[in-house]
């Protein structure tokens, strides 16, 4: 049996929104170890750390922009109601199973956003930091007198 070209699409989305949902559960746990090799300021794991969650977002943008496409090629728009209404077009009991896996991404991509945010706001103070210790322009001025 020939798959048309829309079943072949919507196909991709769902294996594209499960393979998602797989990979932003395996990016949170990525993000949580992240911060706490930050705090210890071990560079190794860090690094390490970092060559597992590179791949998994440049795959999930990757995803992403497959999707904007396919919403495209149905002349859905854009956005979260586009994929509202791509999600109407599959039958009744995949429909509920894939509008859960959508809702669920988002809950993910949602706590990684927020992850990321507190990784990068250590590694600024970290910096910051760094700067006033080293004496670098732009940093407080710990050693110089103060004027009157």
């Amino acid at each position: 049996m020939t798959l048309s070209r829309e079943q072949q699409l919507l196909l991709v989305v769902e294996q594209d929104l499960q393979q998602d949902c797989a990979d932003y559960l395996a990016l949170r746990g990525l993000m949580q170890e992240l911060y706490q090799q930050l705090l210890k300021r071990d560079s190794r794991q860090i690094d390490l750390l970092n060559e597992q969650i590179l791949p998994l977002v440049d795959q999930a943008k990757a995803r992403a922009e497959r999707r904007s496409k396919v919403l495209a090629a149905f002349q859905l728009g854009s956005g979260n109601s586009a994929m509202q209404k791509l999600l109407a077009r599959y039958p009744q009991a995949q429909r509920k199973h894939l509008e859960h896996t959508w809702e669920q991404l988002g809950q993910l991509a949602g706590q990684c956003k927020r992850l990321n945010e507190r990784n990068g706001k250590l590694l600024a103070m970290h910096h910051e930091i760094l700067e006033q210790l080293l004496g670098e322009p732009g940093s407080a001025q710990l050693y110089a007198p103060q004027p009157y």
